[in-house]
């Protein structure tokens, strides 16, 4: 489980790093379609059941300029913004924006060495009450908290996604349906 998680935080910071390579899979569509894992009611790690499902219906995003979808969510109710990231396993937050969501962490709660862009972090695992984006709400989701020097914004990852019936990326735009 360890070494699947290390594995994502690097996807995830790779994907920051490097824009052009989300951009490619935007232009080619087909390649980058993706359908959640399950129907939306939960998704399952390590036997628990880590996301469900709360609103309903279905929201477009529009990427930006550099190839990325960027979204303005609530976390447990309170505004913070992330980048759309399709190869994170989790939800990863700046340490700040875990803050300002109202989760409090304390440093013994670093404790998942993992690898990014920036090198080697300690990341400190936590439950989020509730993201919501627009209308869609995902409740009970995973996240990885890291030091704001290692992540340059928080990621939107698939402890979220794998939490609505559907997901598309097609022609420059982002679905998100529950």
């Amino acid at each position: 489980m360890r070494s699947l998680l290390i594995g994502s935080i690097l996807i995830a910071a790779i994907a920051v790093a490097m824009p052009q390579m989300f951009a490619y899979y935007v232009q080619e569509p087909r390649a980058n379609s993706a359908s959640a894992v399950d129907s939306g009611d939960a998704a399952v790690v390590d036997g628990e059941s880590q996301s469900g499902s709360a609103a309903s219906g279905q929201v477009s995003i529009e990427a930006e300029r550099d190839g990325h979808f960027y979204v303005d969510a609530e976390i447990n109710a309170r505004p913070v913004r992330l980048m759309v990231d399709t190869g994170a396993t989790v939800v990863a937050l700046r340490q700040s924006d875990a803050v300002s969501a109202g989760i409090r962490l304390v440093p013994a709660d670093f404790t998942n060495p993992v690898q990014t862009a920036n090198g080697t972090t300690m990341a400190a695992e936590t439950q989020i009450d509730s993201i919501m984006v627009e209308h869609i709400e995902v409740q009970q989701v995973r996240a990885l908290v890291l030091p704001d020097d290692q992540l340059s914004i928080s990621l939107l990852g698939g402890s979220f996604l794998n939490g609505l019936e559907r997901y598309e990326v097609a022609e420059g735009t982002l679905i998100f349906e529950n």
